[in-house]
């Protein structure tokens, strides 16, 4: 695995906790401003752990 992978996944999922937590500030405070940010942090966050998982892996099967 290499560093780069690595770092992309804990990107990843500090971009789900970061999401979460704005989730959770939507929750507590009702501002829909922490509703879009959390949204767009979770989204990043999945799409980079998705392409980290894929990264290495053959595009074809053969």
């Amino acid at each position: 695995m290499t560093a780069l992978r690595v770092a992309a996944l804990a990107f990843g999922l500090l971009a789900l906790c970061a999401g979460g937590l704005q989730i959770w500030a939507f929750a507590s405070t009702g501002f829909p401003r922490h509703l879009v940010v959390g949204v767009f942090a979770v989204a990043v966050g999945l799409s980079v752990l998705v392409a980290g998982s894929k990264a290495g892996s053959p595009r074809w099967p053969r």
